[in-house]
């Protein structure tokens, strides 16, 4: 887990003018790495362990609920965010259903909106690593108590 102070943001959108503006308008709240690429986006996810993924939804090749559908599957702790400059109700659909996307927002971004979900986001990454981690040290304690007892029970 990041023990940084402050989430690691990958922004996907195919215009170069959204990734800067994105960048310069978050880069002191967030580690902020950007791409255009899904290919190099989702290398930068392992490279560097990212915890939220922001992506615009109409892109060519690929479009951002596929991307974060395969974020999901690969990457279920990853926080999930979808960015849509139109109000598509099936694209809303397929983006929680198979991307279980953590939120879908509309463009325009409206700056102190994307920084509270993004906060949100984090913590709910945090949280869900957690619980992982308290489920994990569960199974090792109930594998002890189980040994422990079998042991009693030959005895």
């Amino acid at each position: 887990m990041n023990t940084s102070t402050k989430p690691k943001v990958l922004y996907l959108d195919d215009v170069q003018e959204n990734l800067d503006s994105f960048n310069a308008s978050f880069r002191r709240d967030f580690d902020i790495f950007v791409s255009n690429n899904p290919t190099e986006a989702y290398h930068i996810i392992d490279i560097e362990q990212i915890e939220i993924v922001v992506t615009d939804q109409r892109m060519p090749g690929m479009s951002g609920v596929e991307f974060l559908e395969t974020v999901a599957r690969d990457y279920p702790h990853v926080q999930r965010i979808l960015l849509s400059g139109y109000s598509d109700f099936i694209s809303a659909v397929e983006a929680v259903n198979k991307g279980k996307v953590y939120r879908i927002i509309a463009k325009p971004l409206n700056v102190q909106e994307i920084k509270d979900l993004i906060h949100e986001a984090w913590s709910s990454f945090k949280t869900s690593l957690e619980k992982d981690r308290l489920i994990a040290q569960l199974e090792r304690q109930n594998k002890q108590f189980e040994f422990m007892l079998r042991q009693k029970l030959l005895s």
